[in-house]
Protein backbone atom coordinates (compact mmCIF):
# COMPACT_ATOMS: atom_id res chain seq x y z
CA UNK A 1 0.00 0.00 0.00
CA UNK A 2 2.55 2.58 0.82
CA UNK A 3 4.29 1.27 -2.42
CA UNK A 4 1.21 2.71 -4.57
CA UNK A 5 1.46 5.83 -2.25
CA UNK A 6 4.75 6.25 -3.29
CA UNK A 7 4.45 5.57 -6.96
CA UNK A 8 1.67 7.63 -6.77
CA UNK A 9 3.44 10.63 -5.43
CA UNK A 10 6.27 10.06 -7.47
CA UNK A 11 4.16 10.51 -10.61
CA UNK A 12 2.38 13.60 -9.14
CA UNK A 13 5.81 15.13 -8.38
CA UNK A 14 7.16 14.38 -12.30
CA UNK A 15 3.96 15.93 -13.65
CA UNK A 16 4.46 18.88 -11.35
CA UNK A 17 8.25 19.29 -12.59
CA UNK A 18 7.39 18.79 -16.03
CA UNK A 19 4.63 21.23 -15.93
CA UNK A 20 7.40 23.76 -14.77
CA UNK A 21 9.83 22.95 -17.31
CA UNK A 22 6.95 23.19 -19.92
CA UNK A 23 5.95 26.66 -18.68
CA UNK A 24 9.62 27.80 -17.77
CA UNK A 25 10.39 26.55 -21.73
CA UNK A 26 7.45 28.34 -22.43
CA UNK A 27 8.30 31.67 -20.77
CA UNK A 28 12.03 31.59 -22.59
CA UNK A 29 10.71 30.61 -26.15
CA UNK A 30 8.33 33.52 -25.47
CA UNK A 31 10.96 36.50 -24.15
CA UNK A 32 13.20 35.37 -27.18
CA UNK A 33 10.06 36.32 -29.34
CA UNK A 34 9.55 39.69 -27.87
CA UNK A 35 13.03 40.03 -28.07
CA UNK A 36 13.08 39.30 -31.58
CA UNK A 37 10.12 41.36 -32.39
CA UNK A 38 11.50 44.16 -30.53
CA UNK A 39 14.74 43.91 -32.46
CA UNK A 40 12.53 43.88 -35.84
CA UNK A 41 10.75 46.54 -35.10
CA UNK A 42 13.71 48.75 -34.05
CA UNK A 43 15.15 47.80 -37.33
CA UNK A 44 12.12 48.70 -39.16
CA UNK A 45 12.57 51.84 -37.58
CA UNK A 46 15.79 52.37 -38.64
CA UNK A 47 15.06 52.00 -42.04
CA UNK A 48 12.20 54.53 -42.03
CA UNK A 49 14.74 57.00 -40.86
CA UNK A 50 16.83 55.91 -43.43
CA UNK A 51 14.25 56.39 -45.84
CA UNK A 52 13.31 59.95 -44.44
CA UNK A 53 16.50 61.43 -44.67
CA UNK A 54 16.97 60.04 -48.31
CA UNK A 55 13.70 61.86 -49.07
CA UNK A 56 14.52 64.58 -46.92
CA UNK A 57 18.15 64.95 -48.44
CA UNK A 58 16.02 65.02 -52.01
CA UNK A 59 13.68 67.34 -51.08
CA UNK A 60 15.71 69.69 -50.76
CA UNK A 61 18.34 69.08 -53.57
CA UNK A 62 14.96 69.61 -55.53
CA UNK A 63 14.02 73.04 -53.93
CA UNK A 64 17.44 74.07 -54.63
CA UNK A 65 17.30 73.12 -58.44
CA UNK A 66 13.43 74.70 -58.28
CA UNK A 67 15.55 78.17 -56.81
CA UNK A 68 18.01 77.99 -59.95
CA UNK A 69 14.85 77.34 -62.60
CA UNK A 70 14.33 80.22 -65.34
CA UNK A 71 10.62 80.21 -63.60
CA UNK A 72 12.41 81.06 -60.75
CA UNK A 73 14.96 83.58 -61.60
CA UNK A 74 11.47 85.43 -63.34
CA UNK A 75 9.74 85.77 -60.33
CA UNK A 76 12.52 86.92 -58.15
CA UNK A 77 13.65 89.48 -60.64
CA UNK A 78 10.20 90.28 -61.44
CA UNK A 79 9.55 91.11 -57.40
CA UNK A 80 12.72 93.28 -57.65
CA UNK A 81 11.77 95.36 -60.32
CA UNK A 82 8.14 95.95 -58.38
CA UNK A 83 10.47 96.76 -55.40
CA UNK A 84 12.56 99.65 -57.23
CA UNK A 85 10.05 101.05 -59.00
CA UNK A 86 8.28 101.72 -55.42
CA UNK A 87 11.22 103.21 -54.13
CA UNK A 88 11.72 105.26 -57.26
CA UNK A 89 7.67 106.49 -56.44
CA UNK A 90 8.28 106.88 -53.32
CA UNK A 91 11.39 108.85 -53.78
CA UNK A 92 10.22 111.27 -56.40
CA UNK A 93 7.77 112.57 -54.08
CA UNK A 94 10.60 114.69 -52.85
CA UNK A 95 12.62 114.73 -55.50
CA UNK A 96 14.77 117.52 -54.93
CA UNK A 97 16.28 115.71 -51.65
CA UNK A 98 16.56 112.00 -53.32
CA UNK A 99 17.16 113.14 -56.64
CA UNK A 100 20.88 111.03 -56.25
CA UNK A 101 19.19 108.19 -54.97
CA UNK A 102 16.76 108.21 -57.38
CA UNK A 103 19.29 107.88 -60.05
CA UNK A 104 20.14 105.35 -58.85
CA UNK A 105 17.32 103.91 -58.25
CA UNK A 106 16.94 103.93 -62.06
CA UNK A 107 20.23 102.68 -63.04
CA UNK A 108 19.48 99.57 -61.16
CA UNK A 109 15.79 99.32 -62.20
CA UNK A 110 17.48 98.73 -65.92
CA UNK A 111 19.77 96.36 -65.42
CA UNK A 112 17.23 94.58 -63.44
CA UNK A 113 15.27 94.35 -66.55
CA UNK A 114 18.01 93.66 -69.00
CA UNK A 115 18.47 90.40 -66.52
CA UNK A 116 14.80 89.71 -66.56
CA UNK A 117 15.18 89.75 -71.00
CA UNK A 118 17.85 87.35 -70.73
CA UNK A 119 16.36 85.14 -67.84
CA UNK A 120 12.97 85.31 -70.28
CA UNK A 121 15.08 84.06 -73.50
CA UNK A 122 17.13 81.12 -71.37
CA UNK A 123 13.54 80.12 -70.21
CA UNK A 124 12.46 80.27 -73.86
CA UNK A 125 14.75 78.48 -75.34
CA UNK A 126 14.95 75.30 -72.72
CA UNK A 127 11.06 75.05 -73.04
CA UNK A 128 10.65 71.72 -74.71
CA UNK A 129 10.79 73.09 -79.07
CA UNK A 130 9.27 75.84 -79.87
CA UNK A 131 6.12 76.42 -82.56
CA UNK A 132 8.65 76.99 -85.00
CA UNK A 133 9.23 73.59 -85.64
CA UNK A 134 6.73 71.60 -88.39
CA UNK A 135 5.25 68.42 -86.99
CA UNK A 136 7.36 66.81 -90.21
CA UNK A 137 10.75 66.76 -87.55
CA UNK A 138 9.27 66.34 -84.25
CA UNK A 139 5.96 64.41 -82.86
CA UNK A 140 3.88 65.95 -80.58
CA UNK A 141 3.69 63.13 -78.68
CA UNK A 142 7.22 62.11 -78.86
CA UNK A 143 9.39 61.37 -75.56
CA UNK A 144 12.08 63.58 -73.81
CA UNK A 145 14.53 61.64 -72.33
CA UNK A 146 18.16 62.57 -70.97
CA UNK A 147 21.04 60.45 -71.59
CA UNK A 148 25.09 60.04 -71.26
CA UNK A 149 26.49 59.84 -74.50
CA UNK A 150 30.22 59.52 -73.43
CA UNK A 151 32.95 61.90 -71.21
CA UNK A 152 35.40 64.18 -72.23
CA UNK A 153 39.18 64.43 -70.94
CA UNK A 154 40.63 67.95 -70.02
CA UNK A 155 44.27 68.05 -69.94
CA UNK A 156 44.86 71.87 -70.66
CA UNK A 157 41.46 72.79 -67.73
CA UNK A 158 39.75 74.08 -70.83
CA UNK A 159 37.59 72.66 -73.75
CA UNK A 160 36.34 74.00 -77.36
CA UNK A 161 33.16 73.28 -78.94
CA UNK A 162 33.53 73.29 -82.71
CA UNK A 163 32.97 71.40 -86.41
CA UNK A 164 35.21 69.05 -86.76
CA UNK A 165 35.44 70.11 -90.71
CA UNK A 166 37.32 73.68 -89.60
CA UNK A 167 40.00 71.84 -87.99
CA UNK A 168 40.95 70.61 -91.22
CA UNK A 169 40.68 74.11 -93.22
CA UNK A 170 40.77 76.61 -90.50
CA UNK A 171 43.08 75.84 -87.55
CA UNK A 172 46.01 78.35 -86.93
CA UNK A 173 49.21 77.34 -85.63
CA UNK A 174 50.38 79.85 -83.59
CA UNK A 175 52.31 79.91 -80.39
CA UNK A 176 51.09 80.63 -76.97
CA UNK A 177 52.79 83.45 -75.25
CA UNK A 178 52.35 83.56 -71.36
CA UNK A 179 52.59 86.74 -71.19
CA UNK A 180 51.83 88.90 -67.83
CA UNK A 181 52.46 91.97 -66.70
CA UNK A 182 52.21 93.84 -63.53
CA UNK A 183 52.30 97.53 -62.32
CA UNK A 184 53.57 98.68 -59.42
CA UNK A 185 50.74 101.44 -58.80
CA UNK A 186 52.82 103.46 -56.19
CA UNK A 187 55.86 103.90 -59.21
CA UNK A 188 54.08 103.47 -62.23
CA UNK A 189 56.48 101.12 -63.02
CA UNK A 190 56.14 97.48 -65.12
CA UNK A 191 56.72 93.93 -64.13
CA UNK A 192 56.91 91.29 -66.49
CA UNK A 193 56.93 87.51 -65.69
CA UNK A 194 59.09 85.56 -66.69
CA UNK A 195 61.63 88.36 -67.30
CA UNK A 196 61.58 90.24 -64.02
CA UNK A 197 60.77 87.42 -62.12
CA UNK A 198 60.42 83.42 -62.56
CA UNK A 199 57.98 82.66 -59.97
CA UNK A 200 55.58 84.26 -57.77
CA UNK A 201 57.16 83.82 -54.52
CA UNK A 202 60.33 85.81 -56.06
CA UNK A 203 60.87 88.85 -53.68
CA UNK A 204 61.96 91.49 -56.43
CA UNK A 205 65.12 93.78 -55.76
CA UNK A 206 63.73 96.56 -54.12
CA UNK A 207 60.97 94.99 -52.38
CA UNK A 208 60.56 93.36 -48.80
CA UNK A 209 57.75 90.81 -49.92
CA UNK A 210 57.31 88.77 -52.99
CA UNK A 211 55.27 88.51 -55.85
CA UNK A 212 52.27 87.04 -54.42
CA UNK A 213 52.23 89.40 -51.30
CA UNK A 214 52.97 92.66 -53.63
CA UNK A 215 49.46 90.93 -55.66
CA UNK A 216 47.16 90.35 -52.45
CA UNK A 217 47.92 93.36 -50.68
CA UNK A 218 47.07 95.42 -54.40
CA UNK A 219 50.96 97.19 -54.70
CA UNK A 220 51.04 95.06 -58.06
CA UNK A 221 48.01 95.34 -59.94
CA UNK A 222 47.96 93.04 -63.46
CA UNK A 223 47.48 94.85 -66.82
CA UNK A 224 44.90 94.06 -69.29
CA UNK A 225 46.48 92.57 -72.60
CA UNK A 226 44.37 92.31 -75.82
CA UNK A 227 44.41 89.33 -77.42
CA UNK A 228 43.12 88.00 -80.67
CA UNK A 229 41.11 84.73 -79.90
CA UNK A 230 41.97 83.20 -83.28
CA UNK A 231 40.79 79.55 -84.16
CA UNK A 232 44.34 78.04 -82.53
CA UNK A 233 45.13 75.97 -79.14
CA UNK A 234 47.02 79.70 -78.53
CA UNK A 235 43.32 81.24 -79.08
CA UNK A 236 41.20 78.79 -77.13
CA UNK A 237 44.18 79.66 -74.59
CA UNK A 238 43.37 83.19 -74.35
CA UNK A 239 40.22 83.43 -74.31
CA UNK A 240 39.86 80.90 -71.51
CA UNK A 241 42.43 82.96 -68.97
CA UNK A 242 40.16 86.08 -69.51
CA UNK A 243 38.12 86.61 -66.10
CA UNK A 244 34.74 85.62 -67.99
CA UNK A 245 36.55 82.10 -68.33
CA UNK A 246 35.62 82.25 -72.37
CA UNK A 247 35.24 83.51 -76.08
CA UNK A 248 34.25 83.11 -79.35
CA UNK A 249 36.92 82.03 -81.81
CA UNK A 250 37.53 83.17 -85.05
CA UNK A 251 37.97 81.83 -88.73
CA UNK A 252 41.15 83.28 -90.42
CA UNK A 253 39.32 85.95 -92.13
CA UNK A 254 38.62 87.60 -88.67
CA UNK A 255 34.74 86.18 -88.28
CA UNK A 256 33.52 84.50 -85.34
CA UNK A 257 31.83 81.09 -85.23
CA UNK A 258 34.99 78.87 -85.81
CA UNK A 259 34.01 77.46 -82.32
CA UNK A 260 33.78 78.20 -78.59
CA UNK A 261 35.82 77.25 -76.31
CA UNK A 262 35.67 77.66 -71.94
CA UNK A 263 37.53 77.34 -68.71
CA UNK A 264 36.30 74.25 -66.62
CA UNK A 265 35.40 74.82 -62.82
CA UNK A 266 38.85 72.87 -61.17
CA UNK A 267 40.79 72.26 -63.96
CA UNK A 268 41.83 68.88 -65.63
CA UNK A 269 39.46 65.82 -65.56
CA UNK A 270 37.29 63.20 -67.17
CA UNK A 271 33.56 65.16 -67.34
CA UNK A 272 30.50 63.51 -68.33
CA UNK A 273 29.02 64.44 -71.40
CA UNK A 274 24.99 64.34 -71.68
CA UNK A 275 21.93 64.63 -74.24
CA UNK A 276 18.56 65.43 -74.49
CA UNK A 277 16.47 63.60 -76.87
CA UNK A 278 12.91 64.32 -77.98
CA UNK A 279 10.99 62.22 -80.18
CA UNK A 280 14.40 60.10 -80.46
CA UNK A 281 16.12 63.38 -81.66
CA UNK A 282 19.29 64.92 -80.07
CA UNK A 283 17.92 68.30 -79.18
CA UNK A 284 20.80 69.56 -76.66
CA UNK A 285 24.36 68.89 -75.07
CA UNK A 286 25.13 69.30 -71.26
CA UNK A 287 28.69 69.57 -70.09
CA UNK A 288 29.24 68.90 -66.79
CA UNK A 289 32.45 70.42 -66.40
CA UNK A 290 32.39 70.25 -62.13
Amino acid sequence: MNYEFDLETSIKWIQLILNFLAVGTGAIIYKSYIENLRSTILSKDEQVKTIEKHLNFWKDKANDLEKKSPEFMENALNQRIKTREDEIKRLSEDKGVHQKEIEIQKQELSILKIELAKTRDFKTNLSFIGEDFDDYFFSREGDLEIVEIGIVGVDSGQLMITDPLYIRDEWQEEEFEDLRIYKDVTTGKTYQYQKDFDNYQNVIEGFDIDVNELIKIERFVEVPIKRDFNYSYAGASYATLTNEGYGELKFKNGETGAGVSFRTAFGDGIYPVYGEKYDDKLIRIYINVI
